[in-house]
C-alpha cells in the first residue's frame, strides 16, 4: 500500500508541474495582449500663416482626415496661427494649444480646416 501513496504522490506532483507549466506558456503567449499600451502622444503643429494661405485657397493638409488612436493615447495640437482651427469637436484658439486624453473607445468626427477635404474622422480603438 505505501508504494500506491508514493505512487499517487508522484503522479499528483508530476500533474501539478505540468499544470503550471502550461499556466506560464500561456501567460507568455498572451503577455502582449495583458500588458499595458504604452500610450503615445500625435502631435500636430499649426504654422503661422494657415489662416493666410487657407484665404489664398491653399489646400492646407496638417492633420489627417482620418487618425486612429488607442484608448490613453493624448492628441496635442499647437496652434501657432493667428486664428482658430477645428479639428472634429475640438477646437484650437490662436496661440493656444489642445491636449486632449482619450479615455474610451469611440469616434470623433467633423469640421477640420487642417484638411483639404474639410472633414475629419478620429477613431479611438483598445
Amino acid at each position: 500500500m505505501a508504494a500506491t501513496g508514493s505512487a499517487s504522490r508522484r503522479n499528483l506532483v508530476t500533474l501539478a508541474v505540468v499544470l503550471a507549466g502550461l499556466v506560464a506558456a500561456g501567460l507568455l503567449v498572451a503577455w502582449p495582449a495583458l500588458s499595458p499600451h504604452e500610450a503615445e502622444v500625435h502631435a500636430y503643429d499649426v504654422p503661422p500663416g494657415t489662416g493666410d494661405r487657407l484665404d489664398r485657397g491653399e489646400d492646407v493638409e496638417l492633420f489627417p482626415a482620418r487618425l486612429e488612436v488607442r484608448v490613453g493615447d493624448t492628441l496635442r495640437i499647437t496652434n501657432r496661427d493667428d486664428r482658430e482651427h477645428l479639428v472634429g469637436p475640438f477646437s484650437v484658439g490662436a496661440g493656444e494649444t489642445l491636449e486632449q486624453t482619450f479615455r474610451q473607445t469611440g469616434v470623433f468626427e467633423g469640421i477640420c480646416t487642417l484638411h483639404p477635404s474639410g472633414n475629419v474622422k478620429i477613431v479611438v480603438v483598445d
